[in-house]
Protein backbone atom coordinates (compact mmCIF):
# COMPACT_ATOMS: atom_id res chain seq x y z
CA UNK A 1 0.00 0.00 0.00
CA UNK A 2 1.27 3.22 -0.84
CA UNK A 3 2.69 5.89 2.31
CA UNK A 4 0.09 8.48 3.66
CA UNK A 5 1.61 11.51 2.21
CA UNK A 6 3.23 13.24 4.58
CA UNK A 7 2.13 17.33 5.68
CA UNK A 8 4.88 18.87 3.21
CA UNK A 9 3.24 16.79 0.68
CA UNK A 10 -0.21 17.89 1.29
CA UNK A 11 0.37 21.64 1.93
CA UNK A 12 1.79 21.45 -1.74
CA UNK A 13 -1.99 19.66 -2.88
CA UNK A 14 -3.46 21.58 -1.07
CA UNK A 15 -1.80 25.32 -2.65
CA UNK A 16 -2.64 23.45 -6.48
CA UNK A 17 -5.66 23.14 -5.36
CA UNK A 18 -6.19 27.27 -4.55
CA UNK A 19 -4.45 27.78 -7.94
CA UNK A 20 -1.35 27.97 -6.71
CA UNK A 21 1.37 27.41 -9.60
CA UNK A 22 4.92 28.20 -7.97
CA UNK A 23 6.51 28.81 -4.63
CA UNK A 24 9.40 31.56 -4.11
CA UNK A 25 11.71 31.71 -1.60
CA UNK A 26 14.76 31.30 0.08
CA UNK A 27 15.09 27.83 1.90
CA UNK A 28 16.85 27.19 4.93
CA UNK A 29 17.50 23.49 6.22
CA UNK A 30 14.06 22.72 7.48
CA UNK A 31 10.49 22.01 6.26
CA UNK A 32 11.09 24.56 3.45
CA UNK A 33 13.34 21.33 1.78
CA UNK A 34 10.42 19.13 2.64
CA UNK A 35 8.25 21.61 0.69
CA UNK A 36 10.19 22.19 -1.99
CA UNK A 37 10.83 18.79 -3.02
CA UNK A 38 6.79 17.71 -2.47
CA UNK A 39 6.31 20.98 -5.24
CA UNK A 40 8.74 19.33 -7.70
CA UNK A 41 7.10 16.22 -7.47
CA UNK A 42 3.59 17.61 -8.04
CA UNK A 43 4.66 19.72 -11.37
CA UNK A 44 4.88 23.00 -8.55
CA UNK A 45 6.82 25.79 -9.31
CA UNK A 46 10.06 27.20 -6.93
CA UNK A 47 11.68 30.12 -7.98
CA UNK A 48 14.91 30.52 -5.88
CA UNK A 49 15.52 34.39 -5.08
CA UNK A 50 18.59 35.98 -3.57
CA UNK A 51 16.39 37.58 -0.90
CA UNK A 52 13.58 36.81 1.51
CA UNK A 53 11.89 40.51 1.40
CA UNK A 54 12.09 39.56 -2.80
CA UNK A 55 10.68 36.52 -2.41
CA UNK A 56 7.73 37.41 -0.21
CA UNK A 57 7.20 40.81 -2.79
CA UNK A 58 6.64 37.96 -5.76
CA UNK A 59 4.50 35.81 -3.85
CA UNK A 60 2.36 38.86 -2.82
CA UNK A 61 2.29 40.28 -6.61
CA UNK A 62 1.94 36.81 -8.23
CA UNK A 63 -1.01 36.69 -6.32
CA UNK A 64 -2.26 39.63 -7.17
CA UNK A 65 -2.17 38.78 -10.64
CA UNK A 66 -3.77 35.40 -10.33
CA UNK A 67 -5.80 35.82 -8.02
CA UNK A 68 -4.50 32.56 -6.16
CA UNK A 69 -2.96 32.89 -2.64
CA UNK A 70 0.63 33.40 -2.98
CA UNK A 71 3.05 31.52 -0.81
CA UNK A 72 6.83 32.27 0.38
CA UNK A 73 9.05 29.88 1.91
CA UNK A 74 12.18 31.21 4.10
CA UNK A 75 14.50 29.82 6.58
CA UNK A 76 14.20 29.88 10.59
CA UNK A 77 15.00 33.53 12.61
CA UNK A 78 17.15 35.54 9.72
CA UNK A 79 15.18 34.21 7.02
CA UNK A 80 11.99 34.70 8.88
CA UNK A 81 13.00 38.26 9.83
CA UNK A 82 14.02 39.13 6.63
CA UNK A 83 10.45 38.35 5.07
CA UNK A 84 8.87 41.13 7.01
CA UNK A 85 8.63 44.39 4.74
CA UNK A 86 6.96 41.27 2.12
CA UNK A 87 4.51 40.35 4.37
CA UNK A 88 3.92 44.27 5.20
CA UNK A 89 3.55 45.04 1.73
CA UNK A 90 0.53 41.83 1.49
CA UNK A 91 -1.22 43.44 5.03
CA UNK A 92 -1.66 47.29 3.70
CA UNK A 93 -1.69 46.04 -0.09
CA UNK A 94 -4.36 43.75 0.53
CA UNK A 95 -2.91 40.75 -1.12
CA UNK A 96 -3.26 36.96 -0.42
CA UNK A 97 -0.02 35.35 0.93
CA UNK A 98 0.87 32.45 2.60
CA UNK A 99 4.48 32.61 4.40
CA UNK A 100 5.77 29.47 5.57
CA UNK A 101 9.12 29.64 8.43
CA UNK A 102 10.80 27.19 9.30
CA UNK A 103 11.11 26.53 13.17
CA UNK A 104 12.36 24.32 16.02
CA UNK A 105 10.82 21.25 16.09
CA UNK A 106 8.58 19.69 18.77
CA UNK A 107 11.19 17.03 20.64
CA UNK A 108 11.55 18.71 23.92
CA UNK A 109 14.79 16.82 24.40
CA UNK A 110 16.53 18.74 21.54
CA UNK A 111 16.98 22.74 23.08
CA UNK A 112 19.15 25.79 22.16
CA UNK A 113 18.33 29.29 21.75
CA UNK A 114 20.24 29.52 18.59
CA UNK A 115 18.54 31.53 16.08
CA UNK A 116 15.18 31.37 17.93
CA UNK A 117 12.63 33.61 18.50
CA UNK A 118 9.01 33.92 18.55
CA UNK A 119 8.51 33.92 14.78
CA UNK A 120 4.31 34.40 15.50
CA UNK A 121 4.73 37.15 17.68
CA UNK A 122 6.46 39.29 14.93
CA UNK A 123 4.15 38.51 12.37
CA UNK A 124 0.92 38.91 14.65
CA UNK A 125 0.30 42.53 13.96
CA UNK A 126 0.35 42.23 10.19
CA UNK A 127 -0.85 39.01 9.60
CA UNK A 128 -4.36 37.58 9.67
CA UNK A 129 -3.38 34.07 11.55
CA UNK A 130 -0.49 33.03 12.85
CA UNK A 131 -0.02 29.34 13.02
CA UNK A 132 1.82 26.34 13.62
CA UNK A 133 1.34 23.14 12.18
CA UNK A 134 1.71 20.22 14.14
CA UNK A 135 1.32 16.10 13.98
CA UNK A 136 -2.33 16.99 13.78
CA UNK A 137 -2.34 18.66 10.61
CA UNK A 138 -4.29 17.67 7.63
CA UNK A 139 -6.10 19.15 4.66
CA UNK A 140 -8.63 20.73 6.67
CA UNK A 141 -6.59 22.97 8.52
CA UNK A 142 -4.25 23.76 5.04
CA UNK A 143 -7.13 24.62 3.07
CA UNK A 144 -8.64 26.92 5.93
CA UNK A 145 -5.58 28.59 5.68
CA UNK A 146 -5.09 29.41 2.11
CA UNK A 147 -8.85 30.49 2.13
CA UNK A 148 -8.55 32.54 5.04
CA UNK A 149 -5.64 35.01 3.13
CA UNK A 150 -8.44 35.22 0.06
CA UNK A 151 -11.04 35.73 2.20
CA UNK A 152 -11.78 39.60 1.83
CA UNK A 153 -10.30 41.73 2.78
CA UNK A 154 -7.28 39.48 1.41
CA UNK A 155 -4.03 39.54 3.67
CA UNK A 156 -1.12 37.45 4.68
CA UNK A 157 -1.48 34.21 6.70
CA UNK A 158 2.04 33.10 8.58
CA UNK A 159 2.78 29.44 9.27
CA UNK A 160 5.20 28.15 11.20
CA UNK A 161 6.51 24.46 10.34
CA UNK A 162 9.53 22.24 11.43
CA UNK A 163 11.00 19.89 9.08
CA UNK A 164 10.26 16.93 11.57
CA UNK A 165 6.28 17.96 11.23
CA UNK A 166 6.61 18.17 7.96
CA UNK A 167 7.81 15.12 7.33
CA UNK A 168 4.96 13.59 9.63
CA UNK A 169 1.98 11.52 7.41
CA UNK A 170 -1.07 14.09 7.23
CA UNK A 171 -4.49 13.29 9.27
CA UNK A 172 -6.62 12.01 6.46
CA UNK A 173 -9.75 14.26 5.30
CA UNK A 174 -12.64 13.34 6.19
CA UNK A 175 -14.90 11.72 3.62
CA UNK A 176 -16.90 15.17 3.47
CA UNK A 177 -14.25 17.26 3.78
CA UNK A 178 -14.13 19.48 0.05
CA UNK A 179 -10.61 21.24 -0.90
CA UNK A 180 -11.61 25.06 -1.97
CA UNK A 181 -15.21 25.29 -0.07
CA UNK A 182 -16.24 28.23 -0.58
CA UNK A 183 -19.73 29.42 1.52
CA UNK A 184 -22.38 31.37 -0.47
CA UNK A 185 -21.77 35.24 -1.00
CA UNK A 186 -24.06 37.14 1.43
CA UNK A 187 -27.37 38.71 0.23
CA UNK A 188 -26.73 42.56 -0.94
CA UNK A 189 -28.12 44.23 1.99
CA UNK A 190 -31.23 46.16 0.31
CA UNK A 191 -31.76 49.33 3.19
CA UNK A 192 -28.29 50.23 2.64
CA UNK A 193 -28.51 49.96 -1.20
CA UNK A 194 -32.15 51.85 -1.00
CA UNK A 195 -30.06 54.33 0.95
CA UNK A 196 -27.49 54.88 -1.52
CA UNK A 197 -29.82 54.88 -4.43
CA UNK A 198 -31.69 57.74 -3.09
CA UNK A 199 -28.77 60.19 -2.12
CA UNK A 200 -27.70 59.30 -5.81
CA UNK A 201 -30.94 60.31 -7.38
CA UNK A 202 -30.86 63.62 -6.14
CA UNK A 203 -27.11 63.85 -7.48
CA UNK A 204 -26.22 65.92 -10.12
CA UNK A 205 -22.64 65.90 -10.46
CA UNK A 206 -21.28 62.58 -8.87
CA UNK A 207 -17.90 61.97 -9.07
CA UNK A 208 -16.61 58.04 -8.85
CA UNK A 209 -13.12 57.34 -6.68
CA UNK A 210 -12.53 53.74 -7.30
CA UNK A 211 -9.23 51.70 -5.82
CA UNK A 212 -7.78 48.41 -5.34
CA UNK A 213 -11.02 46.29 -5.18
CA UNK A 214 -12.11 47.22 -8.18
CA UNK A 215 -8.94 45.78 -10.28
CA UNK A 216 -10.97 41.84 -11.26
CA UNK A 217 -12.26 41.71 -14.21
CA UNK A 218 -16.39 41.67 -13.11
CA UNK A 219 -15.72 45.03 -11.20
CA UNK A 220 -13.76 46.62 -13.94
CA UNK A 221 -16.57 45.89 -15.71
CA UNK A 222 -18.97 47.19 -13.37
CA UNK A 223 -17.23 50.22 -13.28
CA UNK A 224 -16.96 50.94 -16.67
CA UNK A 225 -20.59 51.03 -17.21
CA UNK A 226 -21.44 52.71 -14.44
CA UNK A 227 -19.28 55.41 -15.28
CA UNK A 228 -20.94 55.60 -18.93
CA UNK A 229 -24.45 55.61 -17.37
CA UNK A 230 -23.78 58.39 -15.01
CA UNK A 231 -21.42 60.47 -17.53
CA UNK A 232 -19.26 61.20 -14.63
CA UNK A 233 -15.61 62.06 -13.69
CA UNK A 234 -13.29 58.82 -12.77
CA UNK A 235 -10.61 58.57 -10.49
CA UNK A 236 -8.47 56.11 -9.97
CA UNK A 237 -5.74 55.36 -6.99
CA UNK A 238 -2.61 54.35 -7.61
CA UNK A 239 -3.78 50.49 -7.47
CA UNK A 240 -6.63 50.91 -9.70
CA UNK A 241 -4.79 52.58 -12.54
CA UNK A 242 -6.03 51.31 -15.78
CA UNK A 243 -9.70 49.79 -14.26
CA UNK A 244 -10.87 52.74 -16.49
CA UNK A 245 -8.61 53.39 -19.90
CA UNK A 246 -6.41 56.64 -19.60
CA UNK A 247 -7.86 57.61 -22.53
CA UNK A 248 -11.56 57.10 -21.54
CA UNK A 249 -13.19 60.64 -21.79
CA UNK A 250 -14.84 60.10 -18.36
CA UNK A 251 -11.32 59.34 -16.94
CA UNK A 252 -9.70 62.70 -14.92
CA UNK A 253 -6.28 61.18 -13.58
CA UNK A 254 -5.34 59.49 -9.88
CA UNK A 255 -6.37 59.91 -6.81
CA UNK A 256 -3.38 59.81 -3.92
CA UNK A 257 -5.48 62.14 -1.13
CA UNK A 258 -3.14 65.31 -2.16
CA UNK A 259 -4.72 68.17 -3.62
CA UNK A 260 -3.95 67.73 -7.70
CA UNK A 261 -7.73 66.15 -7.63
CA UNK A 262 -9.21 68.94 -5.98
CA UNK A 263 -10.49 70.40 -8.42
CA UNK A 264 -12.27 67.80 -9.52
CA UNK A 265 -13.74 66.56 -6.39
CA UNK A 266 -14.81 70.29 -5.14
CA UNK A 267 -17.34 69.98 -8.04
CA UNK A 268 -18.43 67.20 -6.99
CA UNK A 269 -22.10 67.06 -4.72
CA UNK A 270 -21.80 63.14 -4.43
CA UNK A 271 -18.30 60.96 -4.45
CA UNK A 272 -19.09 57.21 -4.98
CA UNK A 273 -16.45 55.34 -3.64
CA UNK A 274 -15.72 52.44 -5.75
CA UNK A 275 -13.59 49.57 -3.98
CA UNK A 276 -11.20 52.29 -2.56
CA UNK A 277 -10.11 51.23 0.70
CA UNK A 278 -8.34 54.39 3.39
CA UNK A 279 -5.01 52.79 3.22
CA UNK A 280 -4.29 53.92 -0.68
CA UNK A 281 -4.85 57.57 0.56
CA UNK A 282 -1.48 59.38 1.94
CA UNK A 283 -1.70 60.64 5.25
CA UNK A 284 -4.36 64.26 5.03
CA UNK A 285 -7.56 65.93 5.83
CA UNK A 286 -10.25 64.92 3.90
CA UNK A 287 -11.25 68.13 2.55
CA UNK A 288 -14.31 67.82 0.63
CA UNK A 289 -18.37 68.45 1.63
CA UNK A 290 -19.93 66.20 -0.88
CA UNK A 291 -21.04 63.37 0.99
CA UNK A 292 -19.95 59.68 0.32
CA UNK A 293 -21.75 56.58 -0.70
CA UNK A 294 -19.52 53.89 -0.17
CA UNK A 295 -19.38 50.85 -2.44
CA UNK A 296 -17.22 47.94 -1.21
CA UNK A 297 -16.67 44.12 -1.12
CA UNK A 298 -15.88 44.48 2.51
CA UNK A 299 -16.30 47.44 5.06
CA UNK A 300 -14.49 49.63 6.55
CA UNK A 301 -13.66 53.06 8.42
CA UNK A 302 -12.96 55.61 6.04
CA UNK A 303 -11.88 59.44 6.13
CA UNK A 304 -14.94 60.51 6.83
CA UNK A 305 -18.40 59.04 7.95
CA UNK A 306 -19.89 57.50 4.88
CA UNK A 307 -23.85 58.90 3.97
CA UNK A 308 -24.20 55.42 2.79
CA UNK A 309 -22.23 52.29 2.84
CA UNK A 310 -22.87 49.30 0.82
CA UNK A 311 -20.87 45.53 0.95
CA UNK A 312 -20.93 43.09 -1.61
CA UNK A 313 -19.04 41.91 -5.00
CA UNK A 314 -18.37 45.51 -6.95
CA UNK A 315 -20.03 44.38 -10.40
CA UNK A 316 -22.97 43.61 -8.73
CA UNK A 317 -23.43 47.01 -7.20
CA UNK A 318 -22.49 48.78 -9.61
CA UNK A 319 -25.63 46.69 -11.45
CA UNK A 320 -27.71 47.54 -9.04
CA UNK A 321 -27.02 51.90 -9.23
CA UNK A 322 -27.29 51.56 -12.93
CA UNK A 323 -30.40 53.70 -14.52
CA UNK A 324 -30.92 55.12 -10.70
CA UNK A 325 -29.40 58.78 -11.02
CA UNK A 326 -30.59 61.77 -12.68
CA UNK A 327 -29.52 63.26 -16.22
CA UNK A 328 -25.85 64.46 -15.26
CA UNK A 329 -25.29 67.88 -14.99
CA UNK A 330 -21.27 67.28 -16.25
CA UNK A 331 -20.28 68.50 -19.75
CA UNK A 332 -17.95 66.45 -21.66
CA UNK A 333 -15.61 69.41 -22.32
CA UNK A 334 -15.39 70.21 -18.51
CA UNK A 335 -14.32 66.93 -17.96
CA UNK A 336 -12.05 66.85 -20.28
CA UNK A 337 -10.31 70.42 -19.19
CA UNK A 338 -10.11 68.81 -15.34
CA UNK A 339 -8.36 66.08 -17.09
CA UNK A 340 -6.21 68.72 -18.96
CA UNK A 341 -5.19 70.57 -15.76
CA UNK A 342 -4.47 67.82 -13.94
CA UNK A 343 -2.28 66.40 -16.45
CA UNK A 344 -1.00 70.08 -16.94
CA UNK A 345 0.11 70.83 -12.89
CA UNK A 346 1.74 67.35 -13.00
CA UNK A 347 4.30 68.57 -16.44
CA UNK A 348 7.56 68.72 -15.16
CA UNK A 349 8.83 72.28 -15.90
CA UNK A 350 11.86 72.51 -18.56
CA UNK A 351 15.45 71.10 -17.37
CA UNK A 352 18.80 70.98 -18.77
CA UNK A 353 18.93 67.74 -18.65
CA UNK A 354 16.71 64.22 -19.16
CA UNK A 355 14.06 64.55 -16.55
CA UNK A 356 12.41 61.66 -15.35
CA UNK A 357 9.25 62.52 -17.22
CA UNK A 358 10.66 62.25 -20.66
CA UNK A 359 12.16 59.05 -19.46
CA UNK A 360 8.55 57.72 -19.52
CA UNK A 361 7.25 59.31 -22.25
CA UNK A 362 10.25 58.19 -24.67
CA UNK A 363 9.56 54.54 -23.09
CA UNK A 364 6.12 54.34 -24.07
CA UNK A 365 6.33 55.34 -27.32
CA UNK A 366 9.50 52.45 -27.64
CA UNK A 367 7.59 49.59 -25.99
CA UNK A 368 5.87 46.98 -27.48
CA UNK A 369 1.83 47.47 -27.25
CA UNK A 370 0.77 45.73 -24.16
CA UNK A 371 3.85 45.85 -22.07
CA UNK A 372 3.27 46.28 -18.21
CA UNK A 373 4.80 48.58 -16.13
CA UNK A 374 6.33 48.37 -12.71
CA UNK A 375 7.00 51.20 -9.77
CA UNK A 376 9.04 51.48 -7.45
CA UNK A 377 8.98 54.53 -4.95
CA UNK A 378 10.66 57.36 -5.01
CA UNK A 379 10.65 60.80 -6.64
CA UNK A 380 10.31 59.30 -10.35
CA UNK A 381 7.02 57.93 -9.37
CA UNK A 382 4.83 60.76 -10.03
CA UNK A 383 5.74 61.07 -13.50
CA UNK A 384 5.59 57.24 -14.50
CA UNK A 385 2.27 56.57 -13.13
CA UNK A 386 0.74 59.97 -14.49
CA UNK A 387 2.88 59.57 -17.95
CA UNK A 388 2.83 55.53 -18.71
CA UNK A 389 -0.71 54.74 -20.14
CA UNK A 390 -2.90 52.35 -19.17
CA UNK A 391 -5.82 50.80 -20.54
CA UNK A 392 -6.54 47.49 -18.00
CA UNK A 393 -6.89 46.53 -14.93
CA UNK A 394 -2.79 45.63 -13.37
CA UNK A 395 -1.30 47.00 -16.75
CA UNK A 396 0.91 48.98 -13.78
CA UNK A 397 1.79 47.75 -10.60
CA UNK A 398 2.81 49.78 -7.78
CA UNK A 399 3.17 49.35 -3.60
CA UNK A 400 1.22 51.86 -2.40
CA UNK A 401 -0.75 51.07 0.90
CA UNK A 402 3.13 50.68 2.23
CA UNK A 403 4.72 52.66 -0.62
CA UNK A 404 8.16 50.03 -0.46
CA UNK A 405 11.28 51.46 -2.45
CA UNK A 406 12.66 48.17 -3.83
CA UNK A 407 9.44 47.25 -4.95
CA UNK A 408 9.88 47.08 -8.85
CA UNK A 409 12.21 44.74 -9.92
CA UNK A 410 10.68 41.63 -7.51
CA UNK A 411 7.20 43.06 -9.01
CA UNK A 412 8.53 42.47 -12.72
CA UNK A 413 9.95 39.49 -12.24
CA UNK A 414 6.83 38.02 -10.57
CA UNK A 415 4.84 39.86 -13.65
CA UNK A 416 7.09 38.15 -16.17
CA UNK A 417 6.73 34.52 -14.42
CA UNK A 418 2.50 35.01 -14.10
CA UNK A 419 2.25 35.86 -17.51
CA UNK A 420 5.57 34.76 -20.03
CA UNK A 421 4.46 36.53 -23.38
CA UNK A 422 3.90 39.90 -21.76
CA UNK A 423 7.01 42.29 -21.14
CA UNK A 424 7.25 44.24 -18.00
CA UNK A 425 9.11 47.43 -17.66
CA UNK A 426 10.62 48.24 -14.19
CA UNK A 427 10.88 51.89 -13.61
CA UNK A 428 13.25 52.22 -10.83
CA UNK A 429 14.78 54.88 -8.67
CA UNK A 430 18.80 54.51 -8.19
CA UNK A 431 18.35 54.05 -4.48
CA UNK A 432 15.32 51.54 -4.80
CA UNK A 433 17.35 49.23 -7.23
CA UNK A 434 20.35 49.02 -4.89
CA UNK A 435 18.38 47.85 -2.17
CA UNK A 436 17.45 44.96 -4.13
CA UNK A 437 20.32 44.51 -6.75
CA UNK A 438 20.81 40.73 -6.53
CA UNK A 439 17.53 39.97 -8.15
CA UNK A 440 18.88 41.46 -11.08
CA UNK A 441 20.85 37.66 -10.94
CA UNK A 442 17.34 36.31 -10.06
CA UNK A 443 15.42 37.57 -13.50
CA UNK A 444 18.45 36.82 -15.81
CA UNK A 445 18.63 33.46 -14.31
CA UNK A 446 15.31 32.79 -15.29
CA UNK A 447 15.38 34.65 -18.28
CA UNK A 448 12.73 37.00 -17.43
CA UNK A 449 11.37 39.22 -20.11
CA UNK A 450 11.99 42.01 -18.63
CA UNK A 451 13.43 45.73 -18.90
CA UNK A 452 14.98 47.95 -15.72
CA UNK A 453 15.33 51.78 -16.33
CA UNK A 454 17.18 53.07 -13.41
CA UNK A 455 16.52 57.00 -13.07
CA UNK A 456 19.85 57.43 -12.07
CA UNK A 457 20.45 60.92 -9.96
CA UNK A 458 22.59 59.59 -7.37
CA UNK A 459 20.30 60.75 -4.78
CA UNK A 460 17.34 60.14 -1.99
CA UNK A 461 15.94 63.18 -4.65
CA UNK A 462 12.31 63.09 -2.79
CA UNK A 463 13.66 63.18 0.62
CA UNK A 464 15.93 65.93 -1.11
CA UNK A 465 12.54 67.76 -1.74
CA UNK A 466 10.95 66.83 1.69
CA UNK A 467 14.49 68.81 3.20
CA UNK A 468 13.90 71.64 1.15
CA UNK A 469 10.36 71.90 1.79
CA UNK A 470 10.80 71.98 5.77
CA UNK A 471 13.63 74.46 5.21
CA UNK A 472 16.71 71.95 5.95
CA UNK A 473 19.92 71.78 4.44
CA UNK A 474 19.97 69.53 1.60
CA UNK A 475 22.89 67.11 3.43
CA UNK A 476 23.74 63.52 3.88
CA UNK A 477 21.54 62.07 1.47
CA UNK A 478 23.29 61.62 -2.23
CA UNK A 479 25.08 58.83 -3.26
CA UNK A 480 28.60 57.82 -5.22
CA UNK A 481 27.62 57.95 -9.00
CA UNK A 482 27.20 54.10 -9.51
CA UNK A 483 27.21 52.80 -12.98
CA UNK A 484 24.24 50.10 -12.82
CA UNK A 485 24.63 48.86 -16.33
CA UNK A 486 28.57 47.66 -15.62
CA UNK A 487 26.88 46.01 -12.51
CA UNK A 488 24.31 44.57 -14.41
CA UNK A 489 26.43 43.08 -16.95
CA UNK A 490 28.36 41.30 -14.21
CA UNK A 491 25.04 39.77 -12.96
CA UNK A 492 23.98 37.85 -16.28
CA UNK A 493 21.98 41.21 -17.91
CA UNK A 494 22.15 42.93 -21.03
CA UNK A 495 22.91 46.69 -20.36
CA UNK A 496 23.30 50.00 -21.91
CA UNK A 497 23.98 53.23 -20.27
CA UNK A 498 22.21 56.45 -21.15
CA UNK A 499 24.16 59.82 -20.33
CA UNK A 500 22.52 63.31 -21.20
CA UNK A 501 23.61 63.65 -24.65
CA UNK A 502 22.99 60.14 -25.68
CA UNK A 503 20.27 58.68 -27.72
CA UNK A 504 17.75 57.54 -25.63
CA UNK A 505 14.85 56.51 -27.87
CA UNK A 506 17.45 54.61 -30.24
CA UNK A 507 18.87 53.11 -26.56
CA UNK A 508 15.64 52.03 -25.43
CA UNK A 509 14.39 50.30 -29.13
CA UNK A 510 17.95 48.09 -28.79
CA UNK A 511 16.99 46.75 -25.29
CA UNK A 512 13.59 46.76 -25.73
CA UNK A 513 14.26 44.39 -28.83
CA UNK A 514 17.01 42.68 -26.80
CA UNK A 515 14.20 41.49 -24.31
CA UNK A 516 11.06 41.74 -25.81
CA UNK A 517 11.57 40.87 -29.07
CA UNK A 518 13.80 38.66 -29.05
CA UNK A 519 13.01 37.18 -25.47
CA UNK A 520 16.79 36.69 -24.72
CA UNK A 521 16.75 38.02 -20.93
CA UNK A 522 16.66 40.99 -19.11
CA UNK A 523 18.25 44.61 -20.44
CA UNK A 524 19.32 47.22 -17.94
CA UNK A 525 18.89 51.15 -18.72
CA UNK A 526 20.80 53.12 -16.45
CA UNK A 527 19.56 56.84 -17.77
CA UNK A 528 20.94 59.86 -16.10
CA UNK A 529 18.16 62.06 -15.36
CA UNK A 530 17.89 65.60 -14.01
CA UNK A 531 16.28 65.91 -10.52
CA UNK A 532 15.58 69.59 -11.05
CA UNK A 533 11.97 69.24 -11.79
CA UNK A 534 11.23 67.06 -9.03
CA UNK A 535 10.33 69.91 -6.85
CA UNK A 536 7.88 71.67 -8.75
CA UNK A 537 5.93 68.43 -9.49
CA UNK A 538 5.81 67.51 -5.95
CA UNK A 539 4.19 70.95 -5.35
CA UNK A 540 1.67 70.65 -7.50
CA UNK A 541 0.30 66.89 -6.78
CA UNK A 542 0.75 67.85 -2.78
CA UNK A 543 0.15 71.46 -2.37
Amino acid sequence: MPAEPTIAETFVTACAAHGVKRLFGVPGGGSSLDLIAAARAQDVGFVLTQTETAAVLMAAVTAELTGAPGVALTGIGPGAASALNGVAYAALERAPLLLVTDCAGPDPAVFSAHQRFDQGAVFSPLVKETARLDETAGTADIDRLLALAAAPPQGPVHVDLSAAVAAMPAVPPAANEALGRRENPEPLDEAALTAGREILKHAKRPVIAAGLYARTAPAAAGLRALAADLRCPVLLTYKAKGVLPDDDPRMVGLLTGARVEAPCLERADLILFYGLDPVELIPSRWAYRAPIVDLSPTPGALPVPPAAQVSGPLADLAGALIGRGQASAWQDEEIAALKADMSGRLTMPPAQGRSAQAVVETAALAAPPGTRATVDSGAHMVSAMAFWPATAPLDVLKSNGLSTMAYALPAAIAAALADPARGVIAFTGDAGLMMCLGELATAARLGCRIAVIVFNDAALSLIEVKQRRQGRATTDIQYPAVDFAAIAEGLGCRAWRADPNDDLPSILTQAFDHTFAAGAGPAVIDVAVDPSGYPAQLQALRG
